[in-house]
């Protein structure tokens, strides 16, 4: 998890202001729109998939079913176009690999409800939440620091879940929130939901992101209105986290939701800060904060997805997209332009590779795109 705040949030000491980021694009390339009635954008590193609806609202299962129905290849278009190229390579069966048995979820965050079911409706495969303390891998307070990568962290939270049970299919799944990489002064939640099979060796991943998530934060004394804060941070739907504003990061309140508490913690966590303050943000972990749960949703459904595709040669579960080939040829100077050109499909085990053009073979770059002629 990343750590909580990125640079720029926090209100001005004293001040009582609070940021509030809660914007739902109605695409990743249109993503300056802020409509609480537009639909959100969900996007795995493969292709951009919407779904509708206010991402607070309602179930996040359906939430992301609903995204899957408008567009049966949005959650994984690696799927369908493996299909293309091999018309068995992502046609979920019966005799899938992992019908029948039964997965792990390492998770301290009631997860389960959002990435079991699509999991289980897509291959048949029974998830069960193993209760191991993830935290030791890093908190989004950062009292405890993230030591690996987002992918790393959520291979290492399986692995917890198969060493605590013996069973060798791991899942988790891992947040990382901080500003958006195309437009920083959004707020982006990019979520990773992995399958860890011990016994084949390999580790099947998704991941999606948004920046509908709700966050807010502000620096407040014992002595300043709340109520700014309690409207922009959607409270008690969305909990709160209390510490103090500066100096240590203890002592340190999570999961509040009632006034009375968030008063307590105000004052006890302001006492220990050097500047007299209290940090009050929103409570990022998954139970407690609902605007990331959709998002969790979506991206198990496209996990789901993407293991109903097996490999063409040996079988494994997760065929789909690995590498993208870059550089078309600019129509002037014939310097290569940082465009894709084809997709290259492959398994997670064995060294199978199937090459799909995205551009006729003889297809050239407009000028305008060349670093050179339009440096």
């Amino acid at each position: 998890m990343l750590i909580s705040w990125p640079t720029g949030m926090s209100s001005a000491p004293g001040s009582g202001a609070v940021t509030i980021t809660r914007s739902t694009p109605t695409s990743r390339y249109a993503i300056l729109s802020s409509s609480r009635t537009a639909s959100e954008s969900c996007y795995s590193w493969s292709q951009a998939s919407q779904a509708g609806g206010d991402q607070r609202e309602g179930d996040p299962l359906a939430f992301a079913a609903n995204a899957s129905a408008s567009n049966p290849d949005a959650a994984n278009p690696d799927a369908a176009n493996a299909s293309a190229s091999n018309p068995d390579a992502g046609r979920p069966n019966s005799s899938h690999p992992y019908s029948g048995r039964t997965a792990v979820l390492a998770t301290k965050h009631e997860k389960l409800s959002l990435i079991g079911p699509p999991i289980q409706r897509a291959i048949g495969l029974t998830v069960e939440a193993v209760a191991v303390d993830t935290d030791v891998l890093g908190t989004f307070t950062a009292d405890i620091p993230r030591k690996g990568t987002p992918l790393e962290t959520a291979v290492a939270k399986a692995r917890l879940g198969i060493a605590a049970t013996g069973i060798p299919l791991g899942m988790a799944s891992e947040g990382s929130i901080g500003p958006d990489p195309l437009v920083p002064f959004l707020v982006a939640d990019q979520e990773i939901v992995v399958l860890v099979d011990e016994e084949a060796g390999v580790s099947v991943w998704e991941t999606c992101s948004s920046t509908g998530i709700v966050t807010a934060t502000a620096d407040l004394g014992p002595a300043d209105d709340l109520e700014p804060l309690l409207s922009s941070a959607d409270f008690p739907n969305h909990r709160l986290i209390v510490r103090p504003s500066t100096g240590p990061l203890r002592p340190i309140h999570k999961g509040i939701d009632t006034v009375e508490d968030l008063n307590a913690a105000i004052v006890e966590c302001s006492g220990a800060a050097a500047n007299g303050l209290a940090r009050v943000e929103t409570d990022l972990r998954a139970h407690a904060c609902p605007s990331r749960q959709p998002i969790i949703g979506q991206c198990a459904l496209q996990l789901a997805s993407r293991l109903t595709a097996c490999c063409p040669t040996c079988g494994t579960p997760g065929w789909g997209r690995v590498d993208v080939v870059v550089g078309i040829p600019c129509s002037w100077c014939g310097a290569k332009v940082p465009r894709p050109r084809a997709v290259i499909y492959g398994c997670l085990k064995c060294d199978h590779r199937e090459t799909a053009p995205l551009v006729p073979p003889d297809a050239e770059a407009d000028p305008g795109e060349c670093p050179f002629c339009n440096p």
